[in-house]
């Protein structure tokens, strides 16, 4: 029977190679597109995984209110990862790491910055290092040592045993190679080429041992049967009881690992919300959309054709086939086109694995020796080779025999109606799919092009490194010679992202029991005039700051605190005790959070020993030739240091990472579904005019102009497009709007969204139907005639 089945599909298959064709490749696109989606959704769901402890390893997170708002930090206290492991029962290691560091490595004649941490020996058990050079015990043990991974190894000491060797940082400090690790996978929140002991970063940083700073990020591993919520409890007034309520309030909690990639967001009342639980939900929704359009594809393409095999149903149930035989037979004929469809579909992910990868930024492979790979191929493929075909084969087996014989029409009124529904239900899915890719666009520009208070093109800009704090006058002044800079500004962070923060504030007409979240910034006099920021009141700094040690400049939103109208020049803040002098109000602009409005920040004087150049370049300059005065300059002044930059606005456009990942998809599986359909309605529009080329004939002989015979056979499949537009727009209006909701700085839906979304599928559909209508329309009417 299975031989039988298979001769009919393959002799089927090749007296129809048209729509045999399009019946496989649109699945095939279909399947390909679900594959590479499902292997993004792998990654994203499998994300450290590899660690052999991860259902026991959290970062201690803290809860902090201030202004009524509950504000859920990364950070701890240095005091805090040593003091619960001994206080608390349950807690087996406990990490203390920085937030990642870029330094200068120098093996011999090889100079190259290398990021890794500074991290608490435990580090290794807790993340369950794989060692493949030294001892895993002592690696750590002494200030001195560094641990490397495995490609950190590799690029300062090619092929050679690295343990025992030595390695220049920062053109200073000398470290012994103690152990070598394997590798993380690519999907580990933790990549790093290099650790050093935490004993070495402890070193001249008092603010370690203060109950009151938030400054480094702790990791813990809990015993197996430890009680995490009982672990919580103690946790959340440690440092309360520990320094008897004399630092403001911190609640410190545990948050597990396996939630840090799908939902670590929290709302204003300190709230887990979902997060990119989200984007992985939506994406699943979206590569199911485009299965199932792929699926309608070859139900309506299969039942549109079912009056060319009437007769061949008709016959075998005249000699005795039963229905279950012939259902067997279409099920089967489904199943061999996707089985086709799926060897196609594997030869396109391998030819688009790449080319993806690189669109998102991604390292994602498919392995078909891996039986979760295997497993949903072949998963996919049975589900709709049965979910095609299970229509058609219950349709044509219901024919009358007796009627299809004789020549009669079978009543198809059903199947037609069938057929109508999925192609209003594929478009709808990629009309919903163009709006929302619209939309998201939209609201990316919107936030891009919104005033930020400060001016980010023409700007680069490159950490102070080495010497340069001693030559920095000298710097300058070069750079400002070469004619093709305007202005040079140090700060000792990036503008659009200030992390320091602090709640001691103080001033008159100030409510004493609000604590209210101020950002601190570090500056020159030359950074404001370089990011051509405008002032509110007052002044900016005098140069070298004259007369301004104790001054600080701030912004119109923490001026607005103080006095309404914001005019507070000359008025005394009280920061920890001391009085400083506000001199100046710079009028607001945005950094940190680029939908939000403008959060309070204060800005205080610079030692030049640390910072970020800011380089404003001048207009219409050739940006390639003054990057390369600018190396000139900063190498002359700091030799043992490479010379490395970015621009600012290309700092800015990476702020927008997740909604341009989120068009980017919705854009790709946007264009797939269209295409997918047009080649349903193109396999739809050829057979309707097969069917009617009798009535066009006919048409054509009575004077019936081909402009007239297109409209003709156009209408319907515009009216069903048509209908779909209008199912489409509140679908999407609705899914956009819940959308939006996440960010405060939005845009608002316009109708203008749904014109084009709808204009695009209307002219997308009629230039696929026009093509066999053209076809139809021009042809002899004598031929088709004559063989009536």
């Amino acid at each position: 029977m299975l031989t039988n089945i298979f001769k009919t599909s393959m002799r089927n298959l090749w007296k129809t190679k048209g729509y045999s064709f399009l019946n496989i490749f649109g699945l095939a696109v279909g399947i390909a597109a679900a594959a590479i989606i499902f292997l993004w959704v792998e990654g994203q769901l499998t994300k450290n995984s590899h660690f052999p402890n991860k259902e026991d390893i959290y970062i201690v997170k803290s809860k902090q209110t201030y202004d009524g708002t509950t504000y859920v930090f990364d950070s701890s206290q240095g005091l805090l990862g040593p003091t619960i492991k001994q206080e608390i029962a349950g807690i087996k290691h406990t990490v203390r790491t920085d937030w990642g560091t870029s330094l200068l490595f120098a093996v011999g004649d090889k100079s190259l910055y290398q990021s890794g941490f500074y991290a608490d020996p435990e580090i290794i058990e807790l993340f369950s290092m794989e060692f493949l050079e030294g001892d895993r015990k002592t690696a750590l043990d002494k200030p001195e040592n560094i641990v490397l991974s495995q490609s950190g190894a590799q690029v300062l000491f090619g092929n050679q045993p690295a343990v025992g060797k030595t390695i220049r940082i920062n053109d200073s400090e000398i470290y012994t190679v103690t152990g070598v690790t394997k590798d993380f996978p690519t999907n580990s929140s933790y990549k790093f080429k290099w650790i050093i002991p935490f004993k070495k970063y402890e070193v001249g940083k008092e603010w370690l041992t203060n109950w009151g700073s938030n400054s480094l990020m702790t990791l813990v591993q809990l015993e197996p049967n430890a009680n995490q919520e009982q672990i919580n409890k103690q946790l959340y007034d440690f440092v309360k009881r520990k320094t008897n309520g004399d630092v403001f309030f911190s609640a410190n909690f545990l948050y597990p690992m396996a939630r840090w990639n799908t939902y670590n967001v929290f709302d204003k009342d300190g709230n887990e919300q979902e997060g990119n639980i989200k984007n992985i939900r939506l994406f699943t929704i979206i590569a199911a959309i485009v299965l199932l359009i792929a699926c309608i594809n070859f139900m309506n393409l299969a039942t549109a054709r079912s009056e060319k095999r009437a007769k061949e149903v008709g016959m075998r149930k005249v000699v005795g086939a039963s229905r279950k035989s012939l259902i067997a037979q279409f099920i089967g004929e489904s199943l061999l086109y996707a089985l086709l469809s799926t060897i196609l579909a594997i030869a396109l992910i391998y030819l688009a694995i790449k080319p993806f990868n690189t669109l998102i930024g991604e390292d994602l492979s498919v392995d078909l020796l891996k039986p979760l790979h295997l497993g949903f191929l072949l998963t996919i493929m049975f589900i709709c080779g049965i979910l095609a075909g299970s229509y058609p084969a219950l349709y044509l087996s219901a024919f009358n025999p007796l009627t299809t014989i004789k020549g009669g029409k079978q009543k198809t009124g059903s199947a037609g109606l069938v057929r109508r529904g999925l192609v209003i239900l594929q478009y709808t899915a990629s009309i919903v799919l163009i709006i929302c890719t619209i939309i998201i666009y939209q609201q990316i520009q919107h936030a891009k092009n919104r005033d930020l208070g400060f001016e980010r093109s023409q700007v680069i800009t490159t950490a102070q490194q080495g010497e340069m704090g001693k030559h920095l006058d000298v710097i300058k002044e070069q750079l400002l010679a070469t004619g093709n800079i305007e202005r040079v500004g140090l700060s000792n962070t990036n503008i659009l992202n200030v992390g320091s923060n602090t709640s001691d504030f103080k001033w008159e007409g100030k409510d004493p029991n609000a604590n209210i979240l101020i950002s601190l910034m570090n500056v020159d006099e030359d950074l404001i005039p370089s990011l051509s920021m405008h002032m509110h009141d007052g002044r900016n700094f005098r140069s070298k700051f004259v007369g301004d040690s104790t001054s600080v400049v701030i912004n119109q939103a923490f001026a607005e605190l103080i006095q309404p109208d914001g005019m507070v020049a000359g008025k005394i803040l009280d920061w920890s005790g001391r009085p400083y002098t506000i001199v100046g109000v710079v009028k607001n602009f945005v950094y940190n959070d680029m939908y939000a409005t403008p959060s309070p920040i204060v800005f205080s004087a610079i030692d030049n020993n640390s910072g970020l150049l800011n380089i404003k370049t001048k207009a219409n300059v050739d940006l390639q030739q003054t990057v390369q005065q600018i190396e000139k300059i900063i190498k002359e002044n700091n030799p043992n240091y490479p010379f490395e930059y970015r621009f600012l606005d290309e700092t800015f456009n990476n702020r927008f990472s997740s909604e341009l990942f989120i068009q980017k998809l919705a854009s790709i599986f946007a264009i797939i579904s269209i295409i997918i359909s047009c080649l349903g309605l193109f396999g739809l529009a050829a057979y309707s005019a097969e069917q009617r080329a009798r009535e066009v004939s006919i048409r054509k002989v009575l004077g019936a102009s081909v402009r007239n015979l297109i409209a003709m056979l156009n209408r319907e499949f515009m009216l069903l497009v048509g209908i779909s537009c209008l199912i489409a727009f509140p679908i999407a209006w609705w899914f956009m709007r819940d959308w939006l909701s996440d960010y405060n700085y939005r845009i608002a839906i316009g109708w203008s969204v749904f014109a084009l979304a709808g204009g695009l599928a209307l002219v997308i559909a009629l230039l696929t139907i026009t093509s066999q209508a053209w076809r139809a329309a021009t042809s002899n009417p004598t031929k088709k005639l004559r063989n009536e």
